[in-house]
């Protein structure tokens, strides 16, 4: 189903029965992330699964929007989907940013939080020029072939890109399907303009399981274990042989954590 929000027109799927867990995709991929988590998730929850704007079956976006508003549009969500109940939340990269935000904003919409390879503080100034370059090509021309070539490399260990093609070889085609003008905007409110949340993430109390790949370096595990030092009671879980996208690489492991911490 398609939800009207404030960052824009958002695809939304739902399924399976229990209490409400809501799960939000990495910037530059979309709710198939979760592909290897969703069939077991679904056994147990109702699983909410959310686009993010301008991604996957969600609308192209043709305005700048943030963080903040990202929050507020999953409450939107929530809203439209007549779930009064606290839900659970896991969010990988921007979904983690994203769930931080629900939980300071909208703290009684969530009951816990997954966190997966995301960061509560701004982004490196060392990396700023090489994303200021990768945004600069995206929005002009899309995700050519040596674009995709890099990003993979962020995205994905070296023994991922390698030998698990599978996995690799779908994002690379979801990514040169995206919408340049989209991915702009995505990079400005996930890389450009997000806001330092390590002064404030005392008051989030919802319990909290915050999972990194060891060999992250988009968010690198220093920044996990920001996030799990600074909310009280949180548990860090380092994850062997994964990058970024560590439900695609370590799937059986990533379900197993999710499944504990919200059981």
């Amino acid at each position: 189903m398609i939800v009207e929000t404030c960052v824009g027109s958002l695809f939304v799927e739902v399924a399976g029965e229990g209490s409400p867990l809501v799960l939000w995709p990495s910037m530059l991929t979309d709710g198939g992330m979760w592909r290897f988590q969703i069939p077991k998730l679904r056994e147990r929850f109702r699983t909410i699964v959310i686009d993010p704007p301008g991604h996957g079956r969600s609308a192209p976006v043709r305005r700048p929007y943030t963080l903040e508003g990202c929050a507020d549009a999953a409450v939107e969500v929530l809203d439209a989907l007549d779930v009064e109940e606290p839900v659970d939340w896991a969010g990988l990269s921007w979904g983690g940013m994203t769930g931080m935000r629900v939980a300071l904003q909208s703290p009684a919409r969530l009951r816990r939080l997954a966190i997966l390879d995301s960061s509560a503080a701004r982004e490196a100034r060392r990396k700023l020029p090489s994303y200021h370059a990768m945004a600069f090509i995206a929005r002009r021309v899309g995700a050519l072939a040596i674009l995709e070539d890099r990003i993979e490399r962020i995205f994905f260990t070296g023994r991922s890109v390698t030998s698990r093609r599978d996995i690799v070889d779908p994002f690379r085609e979801h990514l040169a399907r995206m919408d340049p003008a989209s991915i702009g905007h995505a990079v400005d409110a996930v890389i450009f303009h997000r806001v330092d949340l390590r002064p404030r993430l005392r008051e989030i109390t919802a319990p909290t399981l915050v999972m990194v790949g060891r060999e992250d370096g988009a968010t690198p595990p220093a920044r996990s274990r920001e996030i799990a030092d600074g909310i009280r009671g949180a548990r860090l879980v380092e994850i062997p042989d994964a990058a970024h996208l560590s439900a695609l690489e370590q799937p059986d492991l990533v379900t197993r954590e999710l499944l504990a911490h919200f059981a």
